[in-house]
């Protein structure tokens, strides 16, 4: 029987499915508290029941997106983020070149103590 995460995989093509592997392998490197499952249909991580970031495509980009929660409160030093949501943002992958690993691993970083403030809620 399959889980629902390799389920979310399989149904990716093929493209947008080594994109959303990348990625994946990048945010769990080294990062043993960081807890993955399937909401809303999407790849989501989470820390302590606390929502951080997932990994999301729509039918028809030729991108997946890796979007956070809480990005307002993220340092984005290269204006990588887009979005106009009150909270999250995301940005958009087209090939593995374009992943900016070690900026997703300070984002993870500070995300992950901002879920371990007080009166912070998951979405």
């Amino acid at each position: 029987m399959k889980t629902d995460i390799e389920r979310f995989f399989l149904a990716l093509p093929d493209l947008k499915r080594q994109l959303a592997m990348e990625l994946r392998e990048i945010i769990l490197d080294k990062q043993t508290d960081i807890e993955e499952s399937i909401k809303w249909g999407q790849l989501t991580f989470s820390k302590n029941n606390k929502n951080i970031a997932f990994i999301y495509t729509h039918q028809g980009a030729n991108y997946m997106n890796l979007g956070f929660f809480k990005a307002v409160h993220l340092s984005d030093p290269n204006k990588l983020f887009e979005g106009t949501g009150k909270q999250m943002r995301h940005i958009k992958i087209y090939t593995g070149k374009d992943i900016p690993a070690t900026q997703i691993k300070k984002w993870f970083k500070q995300a992950r103590s901002i879920v371990n403030t007080p009166n912070e809620t998951s979405k």
